[in-house]
C-alpha cells in the first residue's frame, strides 16, 4: 500500500475517532450530568420569568398613562409566554420520566435523562436569546396628546407654546424674570411644575427652587440660596401665586447683579402684579382650554368615551361646558361623576346651571358650582370634615400635622391607636387626591396642597353658617369680627396674617379648633384669652413668644391636641401638666431647656414631639415612664443628656405601647443591658447612635426605619439588640468603623438586612471588605461608600471565578458574588480600588445593575478601569453619570472585548437614557472611549455634557495612529465618530491638549439641538470650528456661546457659522488672543462683496480683554444688533467698538467699520459696561443728552495697561434712569469733578436715581472710600445698597458721620488690608440698615473700630435683621470697646470660618429676637445669648469647620496635624510656622480644588510646599485648578514649590512672588540636582499658561527657563505682563534663545541688583547664524523698563557684529514701540546705549541717569 495513502487513511481514522469520541462524550455527559443541566434550565427560566414580570409592570404603568404598547414589546411577551408554557410542561414530563428507573427499578432511565438534558440545554439557550432581546428603552408610546407628568399636567396643545416660550425665555441671558398669569384654576401651578420637571431633566439649572409661602419660608429660601454663593450657581426660583409686589431683598433672594445666574419664574392672577409690581421682563397669559381639549380631558377624567348612550353623552357635554374650560373644575366634576347613573348626571347639570348669588367674587359661578358639586359628592361626613380641615391648612401642609388635628377633633372614627389613625387618614387623603380636591406637594409624599379655587369654595361653604373663620398669609385684619358671629364659630385658622392685636377674650363657646401661626414674635395672648373657649379640642400656636403661657389654658379640659411649634416658651411650661385630656403634645423646635415633672401627669398622652428642641437637655426623672399610653415619641435633634440628672434610656423600656421612636444616643454603651432588645417592637424608628450626626432639618419619612451608627468599633462588638434591629432597618448609615476589616461581618444571612433599601458607609479607615461572603441585596436601592481608603473589594474573593488570578490590589470592587437587582443609585467616593467591575463578568452578573439610574465616582485615585463595553451596554437606564477626581483613569469605557456584530455596526448607541454626563478633574483621561473602527458612537438622550480639568484629554473618542515610534493624535474633541442628537448644553474647560472642538465632517444629526456652549481655559485651542466647505457645520439652534481664556484661539466663528445664528441671544468672548471674531469667508466668493451678519435675537454681548483683536471680520461687512440690551466691552485691542454717524461714508470704506454706532445702540441698552477709554467717545457734546435714558445699570472699568486716575462722576448726570453704578478703576478720588474753567473739586450735586453702588478694585484709595468732608448722603440721597469688593488698600470704609437714611444693605468682601469696617460714630448714621455682610477680609480684627479718647456709647441697629461674618480668619470680636449694642430686629446671624472670634463684644448686648447662630450649612447653635454662643463656638473650634480662609501659625498648627480642616474648601491659605518642613502631601494637594491664594512666610525649616510621601509613588501630577496667586517670603531652607517627581498644573495661576528665599531655585525641582547643569525655575513640570506677573527677589535661581523650546514654557514667557527680578545673583540672562516671537504681553520689566546678569535675552550667535535668524525681538506693549545696578550687563541682546569690547545696550535686534519710561543705572560693562538710533517709536519720557562709563547715546 502506498505509504502516503496509508498515512492519509490513518489520519482520517484518527480524526474520525476523535469526532466519535467527542460526540460520545457529549451524550454521556447528558446522561451523567442531567441534574446540572436541569438546574441551569430552571435558573434561566426564573430569570426569564422575572424579566417578563418586569416588562409587564412597565406595560401596566404605560397603559395607566394612556400609552399604546409597542409592537416589538407585544411580540416579545407573546413569544415568552408561549415558550414558558410549552417548555416548562415538556421538561416537567421528561423530568418525571427521568426520575423513574428501568430494569425493575435498578437502573436509571438513560433515554429519558438524555432527552431531558438535551431539551433543557436547548431551552436554556432559547431563554438566553429572549433575555438578550429584552432591551427596550420604553414599552409604550403616546397616540393622543400625552400625559406629561402624573394627572397634574395634561399635554394640551394650547399649553405647549406657553411652555416652549417660557423655556426659551429662561435660556435668554437678558431675561431674568418671567411671569405667567391667568384666572384661578386655569393650570398655572401645574404648568410651572412641568417647566420645573423639564428643567431638572435637562439639567439647565444647578438648582430649581419652588416656593409658595415666601414670608414663612424666607429663612429657608435664603439658606438654600446662600449655599451657592460665590460658586456661580445657575439658580431658578419659582414663586407661585404672587398677589402683590414682593421685596426680593427682604426675603433673601440674590437677584440682579448680586447673582447673575439667578432667574425667577412667577405666577399670578394679575398681570399688573407681574409687569408693574415685580418688573417681569416677559409675561405669558394662560387662558381657558379650547372646547375640544376640554372635552377630551373631561372624557379621560371620567374614564368613559360616552359612545353608547347618546342621552348621557349630550348631558356630559353640557356638564363639561359648565366647567368653563378650567382644568381644575373639569377634573373635580369628572371624577365626582365617574360611573354614575344618568339621573345623577342630570342632577349635577341642574346644580351647575343654578345661579348663585352668594359665591365669592374671586371666581365665576360656573367654577364655584363645579367644585361645590365635587365636594358634595364626597361620601361620608367624616371625609367631608377632613377635607374641610385640609382646605383650611391649604398649601404644603404636613400629613403628620393633619393627623394630630384629626385625632384631636375625633374626625377618624373606629380607630384606637395613632398608627391606625395614620393609616385611615392616608386612605382619606388618597381618596381626596383621586377626586382632584387635594394636590400632591412638591416637597414629598408627606405633604399635600389645596388649590386656591378649592380653598375659596370650601371656605365659603363652611362660612355660610359662620362656622369657620380663616385668614391666610398676608391677609390684613383691621378689626376682629363681631362677637355674635364668633359665638357660632367652631374653627379658627389664622395662618401668618397681618394682625395688630388679638381680643383679650376669645368668646367662642363652640370653638373646637384654634390655629394661629404668628408672623412675628410681637403678637401676645392675654391671660384670659381662652376663658370663654373651653370647648377647644385642638390648639396650635406656632412661632409665638410667651413669658409664660396664658393662665386660662388650664381651663381647656377637653383639649386633646396641643402644638406649640417654633415658640419661645422659656422654662415655664408646667401648666401643660393640668391638661389631663391631652393625647397629642407637640413642642417641635421650641426653646425649652427641660421637660418638667408635671408633663408626667398627662396619662392619656399618645404622642410627644420635642424634636429639634436644640436646647432641651433634661427630662425630669419619671416623666417618660409615667406616660404609659405613649405610642409615638419624637426626640431627635435635642441635646438630652441621658442619665445625667435626667431621665434614663431605661425609662423608655417601660413604654409598652411605644411603636415609633426618634432619638439620638451619644454612647450606645450607656444604654441598659437589654435596651435595644426592647426596641424590636418598634414599627417606625429613626435612631442615631454616636456623636456629630446631623439631624434632618425637615421631617422626612422616605424610609420608615433608619439607623445611623458612629461606634468607633466593629460590628462584632455591637449589642445583640442593635444587631436584631438591623434586620428590620431600611436605611443604614455606618461611620468611623475603627479597626474593622469587614464592615458588615455577621450580618449577612438569610434574614439579616434583607429589608435594606439604603446603605451608606463612610470613614472606614481600616475596612477592607463590606461583607464576608456572597450575598444578594434584594431591596437595596441606594449604595454609598465614602472615604474607605483600604477597601479591597466588596467581599473577599475565593480561588475560583474570573478574579481568581488577579493580585489583591487589582481585585474589582464588585464581583459576580454580589447582586443588587434593585439598585438605582451608586456613589463611590475616596476609595482606592483599581476597578469597580471585572471586565470578564458574565452578562447575567452585569444585568444585576440594569436598574442603575445614577452613578457617581469621586476621588477614587487608584481607579484604572471603570466600564467594559459589555457592562456599558447593560446600563440602559442610567440618566446621570459623574466621574470626578479619579486621576489614574485613562478612559471611561475600555472596549477590548467588543463583539464582531457590534464592530460591524454603523452606529453604536450607548446609554440610551443618559441625560447628564460630567467628567471633572481626571488628570490622565485621554478619552471617554477608544476608537475601535465603529462608524459613529451615539448618545441619543444626552442633554448636558460637562468636561472640566482633564489635561490629557485627546478627544471624546480617542483616536490615534503610529508614525514610527511616535503616537500621533489630532486632539479634536468631536469628529465624525461621535453624535449627540439631543445635546442642549455643553461646558468644557481646562483641557490642555485640545486644539479643536469640532472637525469636518460631522455625522448627520449630530448636534442639532445644541443651545449653550461654554468653553473656558483651553490653552492650545486654535479653532472651535475650522473654516471648511460651505454649510458643513449647522448650529442653528445655538442660543448662548461663551469662550474664555483660550490663549491660542485664532477666531471664534467661521463666517458660515456666524451667518447662521438666528437664535443666538448671548455671546461672551473673554481673554482670548483672537485677531478677529469671525474668520475670513471661504474662498470662491468675491473679496469685494459686503457680508451682513444679522444677530436678530442677540440681547447680551460681552467682549473683554481681547487685546490682540483687530476687527470683528477682516473683510467688508455690516452687522445688525436690533435686540441688544446689555453690552460689556473693554480692552478690545484695535477693534473699533464705537463710532458715530459723523464718520463719512468714505472713511468707513477706507477702514474697518465700528462695531456699533453710538446713536443707534446706546439708546436701546439697559445695562452697559465699558472701559473708561470709551467715555470721551460716547459722551461727546455733539451727541444728544438723552442718549443714556434707558440705561439702568452702568459699570466703568479702567484699563490695566493705561490706568485711569480720574473719573468725572458728573458724566452720570446724563443717565436719567440709572439705578445701579459700578466703578472698577484705579481712581484717586471717588467724588471728583472738573468744572468748565478747569478747576478740580469735590462733586456736590445730587444723583437721586441711584439705588445701588458697587466699588471694586479701587487700589488707589489708600485709607477711606472718600474724604471726610464729602457729603455722600447729599450726593446719593436714595442709596439703598453699597457693596465694596477687592479694594486692597482700604483700611476701613471711613470715619465720616454721613447719614445714609435709606441704606438697607452693606456688603464688603475681599478687602485684604481692611482692619475694621466703621467707627462707632459712622455706624450711628446707618439707621435703616437691614443686612450687613462681611466676607473674606483677611486682615479684619473687629467690625467696629474705636478712635482715640472715644467714650462709650449706645449703638442701636434698629432695623438690622441679618448679620453675616464669613471667612474672617483674624476677626477677634465685633467690637473691642465697652459700648452697648442693641439689635431689636436681629433674626439671623451667620458666623462661619472665623476661628479666632472669641467674643462678640465686651459691653452690654441685647438681641431679643435672636435664638440661634448659624455656623455652617444646616448647622445652628445657641447658648442663651449671642455672646455666650460665640464663646462656646470658639471653644469647640467650629470656626475651622468648612473653613475657606485659613491662617496657619505656630499656635494653630495642631489643627493641621489633627487634619480637622477640609482641604476641599480652602480658598485662601497663609502659613507662618517655625517647625513645618512641608505643608501638603500629594494626596492632600489633590484636594485643593478651590484654593486661590497661598502665602507662605517666615518658615525657616520648610523645604517644599508639596512633598511626595513614600506611599504616593503612583501620584505624580498635582492640579490646582483655581490657584491664582503664590507668594513665598523669608523661607530660608525652601528649595522649590514641589519636590522632584511632581508635575504641577495651575491653569488659573496669574501671579508668583518669591522674596528672600535664598535656597529656592525652581518651582518644581527635577531629579537631577547638583552638578554643572543649571536647573531652570520653570520647566516642563510646571504648567501655568495664564501667568502674567512674576516677581523674584533674593533667590538662588540660576536660569528662569530651559534653553530648549517647550510649548508649556512658551506660554509662560509670552503671556507675562509684569516681570520683576531683583537680587538674583546667579542669573546670567533672563530670556532663553528660543524666545523668538513677539513679546506681546510684557508691559513692565524691572531688573535690579543681579550681579552676574550679562544680557537680558540670551543669543547663541552660532545657532542664530546657522538657522538664519535675523528678525528683531518686539516688545510691543512694554511701557516701563528699568535696568539698575547690573554690573556685568553689557547688552540687552547680542546683535549682528556685536562689539565685544564696546558693547551696545540696545541694538537693531530689539524694538520697543510703546516704551514710555526708561531707567538705566549702574550698568557696569555697557559703553553705549544705542547703536545708531533707538528703536523706541513712541518714547514720551526718557529719564536716563548718567551712568559711569557710558559714552554717547
Amino acid at each position: 500500500m502506498d505509504p502516503n495513502a496509508a498515512g492519509a487513511a490513518a489520519n482520517i481514522s484518527s480524526e474520525t475517532a476523535k469526532g466519535i469520541f467527542h460526540v460520545a462524550k457529549r451524550h454521556i455527559r447528558y446522561v451523567i450530568s442531567y441534574q446540572r443541566y436541569v438546574k441551569n434550565f430552571e435558573e434561566k427560566l426564573q430569570k426569564l420569568i422575572e424579566k417578563r414580570s418586569s416588562v409587564q409592570q412597565d406595560i401596566v404603568v404605560a397603559e395607566r398613562n394612556v400609552q399604546k404598547i409597542k409592537a416589538d414589546v407585544k411580540g416579545w411577551c407573546d413569544r415568552v409566554d408561549k415558550v414558558i408554557a410549552e417548555d416548562q410542561h415538556k421538561v416537567d414530563d421528561l423530568q418525571v420520566k427521568a426520575i423513574n428507573k428501568c430494569f425493575f427499578g435498578f437502573c436509571p432511565n438513560i433515554k429519558s435523562r438524555h432527552m431531558l438534558t438535551r431539551k433543557a440545554e436547548e431551552d436554556a439557550a432559547t431563554f438566553d436569546e429572549l433575555i438578550k432581546d429584552c432591551q427596550f428603552n420604553s414599552v409604550g408610546y403616546h397616540d393622543l396628546p400625552q400625559l406629561i407628568v402624573d394627572t397634574d399636567f395634561e399635554a394640551f396643545q394650547s399649553r405647549e407654546k406657553v411652555i416652549d416660550d417660557i423655556m426659551e425665555s429662561l435660556k435668554d441671558s437678558t431675561v431674568s424674570m418671567i411671569g405667567v398669569y391667568g384666572m384661578p384654576g386655569v393650570g398655572k401651578t401645574s404648568l410651572v411644575r412641568e417647566v420645573h420637571r423639564q428643567l431638572q431633566e435637562a439639567k439647565s439649572f444647578d438648582w430649581v427652587i419652588e416656593e409658595k409661602s415666601i414670608v414663612v419660608r424666607a429663612s429657608r429660601l435664603r439658606e438654600r440660596l446662600n449655599q451657592g454663593k460665590n460658586q456661580e450657581k445657575r439658580v431658578l426660583i419659582i414663586l407661585d401665586d404672587i398677589w402683590k409686589k414682593l421685596d426680593l431683598e427682604e426675603v433673601g433672594i440674590p437677584f440682579g447683579s448680586q447673582q447673575k445666574g439667578c432667574k425667577i419664574l412667577l405666577t399670578s392672577r394679575n398681570k399688573n402684579v407681574l409687569s408693574n409690581g415685580m418688573g417681569a421682563t416677559k409675561t405669558f397669559q394662560l387662558g381657558d382650554l379650547e372646547d375640544k381639549e376640554a372635552w377630551e380631558f373631561f372624557k379621560k377624567m371620567t374614564g368613559d368615551s360616552f359612545e353608547i348612550d347618546n342621552e348621557l353623552r349630550s348631558t356630559a357635554i353640557e356638564v363639561a361646558k359648565r366647567c368653563a374650560g378650567l382644568p381644575l373644575a373639569i377634573a373635580t366634576v369628572a371624577r365626582a361623576l365617574q360611573k354614575q347613573s344618568l339621573s345623577v348626571w342630570k342632577e349635577a347639570l341642574r346644580q351647575l346651571q343654578r345661579p348663585y348669588s352668594e359665591n365669592p367674587s374671586e371666581i365665576s359661578a360656573e367654577v364655584y358650582s363645579a367644585i361645590e358639586l365635587s365636594i358634595n359628592h364626597l361620601r361620608g361626613e367624616d371625609l367631608k370634615q377632613v377635607f374641610l380641615l385640609c382646605s383650611l391648612l391649604r398649601r404644603d401642609a404636613n400629613i403628620e400635622d393633619l393627623l394630630r388635628y384629626t385625632i384631636g377633633l375625633g374626625l377618624i372614627k373606629g380607630v384606637d391607636t395613632v398608627k391606625e389613625g395614620r393609616n385611615a387618614l392616608l386612605t382619606m387623603t388618597s381618596t381626596l387626591k383621586a377626586s382632584c380636591l387635594l394636590l400632591d406637594s412638591d416637597n414629598n409624599d408627606q405633604f399635600f396642597g389645596v388649590h386656591d379655587l378649592t380653598y375659596i369654595v370650601a371656605k365659603s361653604m363652611a362660612s355660610k353658617d359662620k362656622q369657620v373663620f380663616a385668614l391666610k398669609e398676608d391677609d390684613i385684619l383691621t378689626e376682629w369680627p363681631n362677637e355674635e358671629s364668633m359665638k357660632k364659630c367652631n374653627m379658627i385658622c389664622l395662618q401668618y396674617p397681618n394682625l395688630n392685636r388679638l381680643p383679650d377674650n376669645l368668646n367662642c363657646p363652640q370653638l373646637s379648633l384654634f390655629l394661629l401661626c404668628g408672623k412675628d414674635l410681637s403678637l401676645t395672648l392675654s391671660d384670659d384669652f381662652f376663658k370663654e373657649a373651653t370647648n377647644l379640642k385642638v390648639l396650635d400656636l406656632t412661632s409665638m413668644r410667651f413669658s409664660s403661657l396664658p393662665s386660662s389654658i388650664c381651663l381647656l379640659t377637653s383639649l386633646s391636641t396641643l402644638c406649640l411649634y417654633h415658640c419661645k416658651l422659656g422654662d415655664n411650661i408646667t401648666i401643660i401638666g393640668e391638661l389631663k385630656s391631652l393625647e397629642i403634645l407637640g413642642l417641635l423646635k421650641s426653646d425649652i431647656r427641660f421637660l418638667p415633672k408635671e408633663i408626667g401627669q398627662l396619662v392619656k398622652l399618645k404622642l410627644l414631639d420635642v424634636s429639634r428642641c436644640a436646647k432641651l437637655k433634661t427630662i425630669s426623672d419619671g416623666v417618660l415612664s409615667s406616660l404609659s399610653r405613649i405610642e409615638e415619641l419624637y426626640m431627635g435633634g435635642t441635646s438630652i443628656q441621658w442619665g445625667e440628672s435626667s431621665a434614663t434610656l431605661a425609662d423608655l423600656q417601660a413604654l409598652s405601647r411605644l411603636s415609633t421612636l426618634e432619638v439620638q444616643i451619644l454612647d450606645a454603651k450607656a444604654a441598659p443591658h437589654d435596651f435595644f432588645q426592647e426596641l424590636q417592637k418598634l414599627e417606625r424608628y429613626k435612631i442615631f447612635i454616636g456623636k456629630e450626626w446631623e439631624w434632618e432639618r425637615f421631617r422626612s419619612y422616605r424610609y420608615s426605619r433608619t439607623l445611623k451608627l458612629r461606634l468607633n468599633t466593629g460590628m462584632d462588638d455591637l449589642d445583640i439588640g442593635i444587631k436584631k434591629l438591623l434586620k428590620k432597618t431600611e436605611d443604614l448609615h455606618l461611620d468611623e468603623l475603627k479597626g474593622v476589616k469587614i464592615a458588615l461581618r455577621e450580618l449577612i444571612d438569610e434574614e439579616s438586612i434583607s429589608q435594606l433599601k439604603n446603605l451608606h458607609i463612610q470613614n472606614g479607615l481600616d475596612t477592607e471588605y463590606i461583607i464576608n461572603d456572597e450575598y444578594e441585596f434584594p431591596q437595596l436601592q441606594s449604595l454609598t461608600l465614602h472615604d474607605i481608603p483600604k477597601l479591597i473589594s466588596f467581599c473577599p474573593q475565593h480561588e475560583t471565578g474570573a478574579t481568581s488570578s488577579l493580585p489583591q490590589h487589582e481585585l474589582p470592587l464588585f464581583s459576580d458574588k454580589i447582586s443588587f437587582p434593585s439598585l438605582e443609585n451608586l456613589w463611590l467616593k475616596s476609595i482606592n480600588v483599581t476597578r469597580v467591575w471585572h471586565n470578564q463578568l458574565s452578562s447575567t452578573s452585569f444585568c444585576t445593575y440594569e436598574k442603575l439610574t445614577r452613578l457617581k465616582i469621586e476621588g477614587c485615585g487608584s481607579l484604572k478601569h471603570l466600564l467594559s463595553f459589555s457592562m456599558a451596554k447593560c446600563l440602559v437606564h442610567i440618566t446621570d453619570f459623574e466621574i470626578i477626581g479619579c486621576y489614574c483613569l485613562r478612559d471611561i469605557i475600555f472596549m477590548e472585548e467588543i463583539e464582531e456584530e457590534t464592530e460591524a455596526a454603523t452606529t453604536l448607541s450607548l446609554f440610551p437614557q443618559l441625560k447628564s454626563l460630567e467628567l471633572k478633574d481626571l488628570q490622565h483621561l485621554i478619552g471617554f472611549c477608544s476608537d475601535y473602527q465603529i462608524q459613529v458612537v451615539e448618545f441619543p438622550a444626552m442633554k448636558s455634557l460637562t468636561v472640566n480639568n482633564c489635561p490629557e484629554l485627546e478627544g471624546f473618542i480617542c483616536r490615534s495612529s503610529m508614525e514610527g515610534n511616535q503616537r500621533i493624535c489630532s486632539h479634536v474633541l468631536f469628529d465624525n465618530k461621535v453624535a449627540f442628537p439631543s445635546l442642549e448644553e455643553m461646558r468644557i474647560s481646562f483641557l490642555t491638549k485640545l486644539k479643536m472642538v469640532w472637525e469636518n465632517p460631522l455625522p448627520p444629526n449630530s448636534f442639532p439641538k445644541l443651545r449653550e456652549i461654554s468653553i473656558d481655559d483651553l490653552p492650545n485651542l486654535k479653532y472651535i470650528w475650522k473654516n471648511g466647505p460651505k454649510d458643513i457645520f449647522s448650529f442653528k439652534n445655538l442660543h448662548g456661546i461663551s469662550v474664555e481664556d483660550c490663549k491660542s484661539l485664532k477666531n471664534v466663528f467661521p463666517a458660515s457659522v456666524a451667518r447662521d445664528l438666528a437664535q443666538l441671544s448671548g455671546l461672551s468672548i473673554i481673554g482670548c488672543p483672537v485677531k478677529e471674531i469671525v474668520s475670513k469667508v471661504e474662498e470662491g466668493l468675491d473679496s469685494g462683496t459686503t457680508i451682513t451678519f444679522e444677530f436678530d435675537q442677540l440681547s447680551y454681548l460681552s467682549l473683554r480683554w481681547l487685546r490682540e483683536c483687530k476687527c470683528f471680520y477682516p473683510g467688508r461687512h455690516t452687522t445688525k444688533w436690533p435686540m441688544l440690551k446689555e453690552l460689556r466691552a473693554y480692552e478690545c485691542g484695535e477693534m473699533k467698538i464705537f463710532g458715530t454717524q459723523l464718520i463719512t461714508h468714505n472713511q468707513q470704506l477706507d477702514s474697518q467699520p465700528p462695531l456699533f454706532l453710538v446713536e443707534k445702540v446706546i439708546p436701546k441698552l439697559q445695562r452697559l459696561e465699558i472701559s473708561a477709554d470709551y467715555i470721551p467717545m460716547i459722551s461727546g457734546g455733539q451727541l444728544p443728552n438723552n442718549l443714556f435714558h434707558q440705561i439702568k445699570a452702568f459699570r466703568v472699568l479702567g484699563n490695566c495697561d493705561k490706568p485711569v486716575t480720574d473719573f468725572q462722576i458728573s458724566f452720570l448726570e446724563r443717565f436719567y434712569n440709572l439705578e445701579e453704578l459700578c466703578i472698577t478703576c484705579e481712581i484717586k478720588e471717588l467724588f471728583y469733578t472738573e468744572g468748565d474753567t478747569g478747576n478740580k473739586g469735590t462733586y456736590d450735586r445730587t444723583l437721586s436715581t441711584i439705588r445701588k453702588i458697587t466699588l471694586s478694585q479701587l487700589d488707589n484709595l489708600k485709607r477711606y472710600l472718600w474724604k471726610q468732608d464729602v457729603q455722600v448722603d447729599r450726593i446719593l440721597p436714595n442709596l439703598e445698597t453699597l457693596e465694596v469688593h477687592y479694594c486692597r488698600n482700604l483700611m476701613s470704609l471711613g470715619s465720616s458721620s454721613a447719614s445714609f437714611q435709606n441704606l438697607t444693605t452693606l456688603k464688603v468682601w475681599e478687602c485684604e488690608r481692611m482692619e475694621y469696617l466703621y467707627t462707632c460714630l459712622a455706624l450711628q448714621g446707618l439707621s435703616q440698615l437691614k443686612k450687613l455682610i462681611i466676607r473674606e477680609c483677611i486682615s479684619m480684627k473687629k467690625i467696629v473700630g474705636s478712635e482715640e479718647d472715644e467714650t462709650t456709647c449706645d449703638i442701636i441697629f434698629s432695623r438690622l435683621k441679618s448679620l453675616e461674618l464669613v471667612n474672617l480668619p483674624r476677626l477677634k470680636s465685633f467690637c473691642s470697646g465697652n459700648h452697648t449694642f442693641g439689635f431689636p430686629c436681629l433674626e439671623q446671624v451667620i458666623v462661619s470660618s472665623c476661628p479666632e472670634l472669641e467674643i462678640f463684644c465686651k459691653g452690654v448686648l441685647n438681641a431679643p429676637l435672636l435664638h440661634g447662630v448659624e455656623y455652617g450649612k444646616g448647622k445652628e447653635h445657641w447658648s442663651g445669648d449671642l455672646d455666650s454662643t460665640v464663646q462656646q463656638l470658639h471653644s469647640k473650634k467650629v470656626g475651622y469647620q468648612g473653613i475657606s480662609h485659613l491662617i496657619l501659625s505656630e499656635f494653630s498648627k495642631s489643627i493641621w496635624k489633627e487634619k480637622s480642616v477640609d482641604f476641599k474648601n480652602l480658598k485662601f491659605f497663609e502659613v507662618e510656622c517655625n517647625s513645618l518642613k512641608y505643608i501638603f502631601s500629594v494626596s492632600m494637594a489633590l484636594e485643593l480644588v478651590q484654593l486661590k491664594d497661598i502665602r507662605v512666610k517666615r518658615c525657616p525649616v520648610m523645604e517644599y510646599i508639596i512633598k511626595k510621601e513614600a506611599e504616593e509613588t503612583a501620584m505624580d501630577t498635582v492640579c490646582l485648578p483655581n490657584l491664582e496667586k503664590i507668594r513665598l517670603e523669608s523661607c530660608s531652607d525652601l528649595k522649590s514649590f514641589c519636590m522632584a517627581g511632581i508635575t504641577l498644573h495651575c491653569p488659573s495661576l496669574r501671579r508668583i512672588e518669591v522674596d528672600d528665599c535664598p535656597k529656592m531655585y525652581a518651582m518644581a525641582c527635577t531629579r537631577k540636582v547638583g552638578g554643572r547643569e543649571k536647573t531652570p525655575f520653570f520647566n516642563d513640570k510646571v504648567l501655568c499658561a495664564k501667568l502674567d506677573w512674576l516677581q523674584l527677589s533674593s533667590t538662588n535661581i540660576q536660569k528662569l527657563w530651559p534653553d530648549e523650546p517647550h510649548s508649556a514654557i512658551s506660554f509662560i514667557v509670552h503671556m507675562l505682563r509684569v516681570l520683576i527680578v531683583e537680587g538674583c545673583h546667579n542669573l546670567e540672562y533672563i530670556f532663553p534663545s528660543f524666545s523668538r516671537k513677539k513679546f506681546v504681553g510684557l508691559v513692565y520689566i524691572r531688573l535690579v541688583d543681579c550681579d552676574n546678569l550679562e544680557e537680558v535675552i540670551f543669543t547663541d550667535e552660532a545657532t542664530a547664524e546657522e538657522e538664519g535668524i535675523t528678525e528683531a525681538y518686539w516688545f510691543t506693549k512694554l511701557n516701563l523698563l528699568e535696568l539698575s545696578r547690573l554690573p556685568k550687563l553689557g547688552t540687552f541682546c547680542h546683535g549682528e557684529n556685536s562689539e565685544t569690547d564696546s558693547p551696545t545696550l540696545f541694538n537693531q535686534k530689539v524694538v520697543f514701540p510703546n516704551l514710555i519710561h526708561l531707567t538705566i543705572q549702574g550698568i557696569g560693562k555697557c559703553r553705549k546705549i544705542w547703536h545708531d538710533k533707538p528703536n523706541i517709536q513712541q518714547q514720551q519720557q526718557n529719564p536716563i541717569p548718567i551712568c559711569n562709563g557710558v559714552r554717547g547715546r
